[in-house]
């Protein structure tokens, strides 16, 4: 499924195709780890995700996590995170593959903890499974866990929102994200109430202000911050940690000081040049059959406008 408020590429695909994605995307790894070792590009942070990539099953996970562990130097690596995002898609066996090829960070996003709304936004899990996932991380040693959870949900009040947030820090997360509801131009919410964003605002407000309070009193501290289009309130997604539990990448990220090289359908790579302090997007391709057609022209995008560019 996808939720209502999301306008990520996302396609509900048969396994050959899924087969076929990811012999693209292992040769797109290959080439860049390559050329990245060549051009003297030594990666701070590696981020599988966002989206869902625990979707893909444990051998190929594992063959993935492999690929990226191969072809990158891996020795200046401070911070590995993968997306087990949705619960229903996390299994011990997929656990145990993060686990074992040594993964620091993991994420399992709740979203609510409330059923009802679980369903409005088109998820197809129940809280009792975001315990599960979170009880099977921590019995496989994860000790780095995020969690995130969005204000401002469809139907849900103030009172559902600080329960949902009690209850994911009773699991225990090192971080937990929270989220101000953004409708997005391509979401289905925005076609069922194009204003539902703006309607929002003193609600979120009121969520918010609990947030803050709530988190720390746990011990939580805000440690990054981003504003997207449509939030509603106009408000901004705060992130926050135990103590040296900060995510490196969503700061490296949000601070956009530092070369970002993104691979797959949909990634938009960033090359820096820190004399002018400037930014220039290098994208791939969204649809993933024209990424899978057109890999050869994706490598000579970032050949032309990243490897060749390093001084």
């Amino acid at each position: 499924t996808r939720c209502v408020y999301c306008s990520f590429a996302s396609n509900q695909v048969p396994d050959a195709e899924i087969i076929k994605y990811l012999d693209a995307l292992l040769k797109e790894v290959a080439y860049v780890g390559k050329r990245m070792k060549e051009t003297g590009i030594i990666a701070e942070t590696i981020y599988i995700g966002g989206g869902t990539p625990t979707t893909l099953t444990a051998q190929q996970l594992d063959i993935l996590i492999n690929a990226i562990k191969q072809s990158f130097d891996m020795s200046k690596v401070k911070e590995f995170t993968i997306e087990a995002g949705r619960p229903d898609t996390i299994t011990e066996e997929k656990l145990a593959v993060i686990a074992k090829n040594g993964i620091s960070r993991i994420s399992i996003n709740p979203q609510s903890m409330k059923a009802k709304t679980l369903e409005l936004i088109g998820r197809s899990h129940q809280p009792e499974e975001i315990e599960t996932a979170f009880a099977m991380a921590k019995e496989k040693g994860f000790d780095n866990i995020n969690a995130d959870i969005i204000a401002g949900l469809p139907e849900e009040s103030t009172e559902d929102f600080v329960n949902t947030l009690t209850k994911v820090i009773a699991l225990e997360p090192e971080s937990i994200t929270v989220h101000c509801l953004a409708v997005k131009r391509a979401s289905k919410l925005i076609e069922q109430d194009p204003d539902f964003h703006y309607k929002q605002a003193e609600l979120v407000a009121g969520m918010l202000t609990e947030s803050r309070r709530i988190l720390d009193e746990a011990g939580y501290y805000p440690y990054y911050l981003y504003r997207q289009k449509h939030m509603a309130g106009a408000f901004e997604n705060v992130g926050y940690c135990k103590k040296k539990k900060d995510c490196i990448y969503n700061i490296r990220i949000m601070d956009e000081h530092q070369i970002n090289i993104a691979l797959g359908a949909g990634g938009i790579s960033k090359m820096y040049y820190p004399d002018e302090n400037r930014l220039e997007r290098v994208p791939n391709v969204t649809n993933y059959q024209e990424y899978i057609k057109r890999i050869e022209e994706m490598l000579d995008r970032k050949e032309k406008n990243i490897f060749r560019e390093v001084k």
